[in-house]
């Protein structure tokens, strides 16, 4: 319970953007000293949804199905649109996706990445049909891929005197989260150091690098002013950090569906969204120091490697409710919403630290323990319009809106004030995202269509706070994203069709910061009123390049 207390109190200090009046402003941020908490970037991360990855028709059409129905995927996106099977049907699609990471600062090394899977699979039944008032009605149960964290990337800083992750390190060492707790001064003992740190109530899980720091031999033990030095760089070292990271993952949705035909004027229909959220990502984190290396008595560290490794696994349900009004058969009116996801996750977490040292060809490797905790929270809530044009079999235009509250997402927890800290940094960080699709369809031959599409995703982050300062976040993620679709149908037979689509999609990565720390200081040579240590720079987003091919075969029965 003691250790549980000591994470709620970090979780309230990492969220808000500004340290109360008791540290003196002081703050602390940035990705490698918060990757081991649970923040809102997470929630905002397992909320999305991406109809690129779903049918090839829908993918070839970019997803615009919300009026236009008639697939398996409009069971996640209009679930009345099952309404309009007019037979049963089972269908599966293979999809191969390809990602390239364009990064500021990017080595261009390693940023590739590709991977096969299925995007939908799942049948319809036409359970029952009449010649009025209800004249059929569907159940559909199938599998759909929401979201893909399938990517890598690297990024090398340029070199700069001074500033090291190490320095923070050495600040919580000698007390840094006291301070910003309760405003005095009380770093770690040894004794906690070198008796199971990794399980003790005394030292937070965001220390956990400063232990492993400790072991490398980094920092020497206390001295005589009871504190710990950083003696291990040469003089007037340049410091180069890099990084490199990798993300695999998935959010899929099993969804049960039903859709009402009732005179082929008005199709009605709900859907329960049970989802399984997946996602490993590492971190491989280095600095290398070059200076003056000259003497004998001591051995300069060479290169330092901080990595780190999560893995968030968790379940969520939802429910639609979904309509579509067609007047006249040229035309279909759809609405749809989505309630928030009630989802809980577990996120599980270690570190190691790897260091080289000038004279020493033998490198030191530690590793922490792994740390699990679990988290509950609430997706936005979405609501979806379109409206879709027909001229029998030949043309079918298309047309989607969408509106997603990220701003109201909230986190539960037994804590009212982690819950209200959370609160905070949702408003100062987030909105609501408004999302548009269109799509097209041309049947120029008997049996073969073709097809394309465009989706535009909006933000659902800030560019700027209330003050107009720009938003660096702490978590490496995509915000608004770009999808130009084509494809084609074909009919293989008299029970058989075969979709295949092809989407190219740019996703904009987020401003992030590797780490950052500005306020006063506790230092073996005395006190500093303010000191900040942050890298050269922040890494300023860059584009996420993503091209999949989807193919779905229908069996229709």
């Amino acid at each position: 319970m003691k250790r549980i207390k000591h994470l709620a109190s970090a979780l309230a200090v990492l969220l808000l953007p500004v340290i109360s009046a008791d540290a003196q402003n002081a703050q602390l941020d940035g990705l490698l000293l918060t990757a081991s908490q649970f923040t809102p970037v997470d929630m905002m991360k397992y909320s999305q949804n991406n109809y690129s990855f779903t049918t090839g028709r829908v993918a070839a059409m970019g997803g615009a199905f919300t009026a236009l129905g008639g697939d398996m995927a409009s069971a996640g996106i209009n679930p009345a649109g099952l309404g309009m099977y007019r037979t049963s049907v089972w269908s599966f699609s293979p999809a191969m996706t390809f990602t390239q990471n364009h990064e500021a600062y990017s080595t261009m090394t390693e940023n590739h990445a590709s991977r096969f899977g299925f995007n939908n699979i799942g049948t319809v039944l036409r359970l029952s049909q009449s010649s009025s008032g209800l004249t059929g009605f569907n159940l559909g149960l199938s599998y759909n891929k929401a979201e893909d964290f399938n990517y890598r990337g690297s990024v090398r800083l340029p070199a700069a005197a001074g500033g090291s992750l190490l320095n923070v390190f050495q600040l919580q060492l000698n007390g840094l989260y006291d301070f910003l707790d309760t405003g005095t001064w009380r770093g770690l003992s040894e004794k906690d150091l070198n008796n199971a740190p990794f399980n003790n109530g005394n030292i937070y899980i965001d220390e956990w690098g400063a232990v492993l720091g400790y072991q490398s031999g980094i920092f020497p033990g206390l001295g005589g002013d009871n504190m710990y030095g950083l003696n291990s760089l040469p003089e007037g070292s340049n410091n180069t950090p890099s990084l490199r990271y990798e993300s695999r993952g998935s959010v899929s949705e099993y969804n049960i569906a039903g859709g009402f035909n009732i005179n082929n004027l008005l199709y009605l229909g709900f859907d329960f969204g049970f989802r399984d959220i997946y996602q490993k990502m590492s971190f491989y984190y280095t600095e290398a120091y070059e200076g003056n290396y000259s003497g004998t008595a001591q051995l300069y560290l060479q290169q330092m490697n901080y990595n780190q490794y999560l893995l968030m696994q968790g379940s969520a349900f939802n429910f639609k409710i979904g309509a579509i009004f067609r007047p006249v058969p040229q035309l279909r009116i759809g609405l749809a919403y989505h309630s928030p996801s009630y989802s809980s996750v577990r996120k599980k977490y270690y570190g190691s630290m790897g260091t080289a040292y000038y004279g020493n060809p033998q490198s030191k490797h530690y590793t922490s323990e792994i740390a699990g905790y679990d988290y509950s929270f609430n997706t936005p809530s979405r609501l979806l319009a379109g409206v879709a044009l027909t001229l029998g079999d030949y043309l079918a235009l298309s047309f989607d809106y969408e509106r997603v509250w990220y701003n109201k997402m909230r986190y539960t927890s037994e804590s009212y004030e982690i819950q209200e800290s959370f609160r905070t940094a949702i408003a100062h960080d987030y909105r609501a995202a408004d999302n548009f699709r269109a799509g097209i369809e041309v049947k120029p031959l008997p049996g073969f269509a073709l097809r394309a599409g465009y989706a535009y995703y909006g933000s659902p982050v800030k560019e700027k706070d209330s003050e107009g300062n720009d938003l660096i976040f702490k978590n490496i993620f995509t915000t608004s994203s770009s999808h130009i679709s084509a494809g084609v149908g074909i009919w293989l037979g008299r029970a058989t069709t075969l979709d295949i689509a092809y989407v190219y999609s740019r996703y904009e990565i987020a401003p992030y910061g590797l780490y950052y720390y500005n306020g006063p200081a506790r230092l073996p040579q005395g006190m500093v009123n303010e000191v900040t240590y942050k890298p050269v720079d922040d890494i300023n987003g860059g584009a996420l390049h993503r091209h999949t091919i989807t193919a779905t075969l229908n069996f229709l029965f």
